[in-house]
C-alpha cells in the first residue's frame, strides 16, 4: 500500500509540469477558436500556441517561486586543512624497512610422483 501511494505521489509530481500540454491537446478546438489571441490573423497559424506558451510560462514561474530558496543563508564555512611536513615522514614508513624485505625460504624439492601409493579399489567377486 505504501509503495502504491509513493508511486502515485511520484507520478503526480513528475506529470504536473506537463499538465498544460495535456490540457492543450484535450481542449485544442476550444483553445484554437476561443482563447487564441491571434485568431484574427490566420496567416500566423497560431492555433492556440500563444495560449499554450502563456500557460507554460505560468507553470515555469510557479516552479521558480521555490519557498526553500528564500531561506538560504550566505554564511561561509571555513575549511581547516592539516598538512604534515613531508620532511618529517620517514622513508621507512613509505617503502618498508630492510627487515621486511628479506624473505626467508626453505625449498625442499620432492622428485617422486607418488604413483606407487595409489590404492586400487577392491575387486568384485
Amino acid at each position: 500500500m505504501k509503495q502504491f501511494l509513493f508511486l502515485i505521489v511520484t507520478l503526480t509530481i513528475l506529470i504536473k509540469p506537463l499538465w498544460p500540454l495535456v490540457e492543450y491537446c484535450v481542449n485544442y478546438d476550444y483553445i484554437k477558436n476561443e482563447l487564441c489571441e491571434n485568431k484574427a490573423k490566420p496567416m500566423l497559424n497560431c492555433d492556440g500556441k500563444c495560449y499554450l506558451a502563456k500557460q507554460l510560462a505560468k507553470e515555469s514561474k510557479g516552479e521558480e517561486d521555490n519557498p526553500f530558496k528564500k531561506n538560504t543563508s550566505n554564511t561561509e564555512i571555513k575549511q581547516v586543512v592539516f598538512i604534515e611536513d613531508l620532511l618529517k615522514i620517514k622513508l621507512e614508513h613509505l617503502f618498508g624497512s630492510e627487515k621486511e624485505k628479506k624473505i626467508v625460504s626453505n625449498r625442499t624439492l620432492v622428485s617422486t610422483l607418488f604413483t606407487k601409493d595409489i590404492s586400487h579399489p577392491p575387486e568384485l567377486s
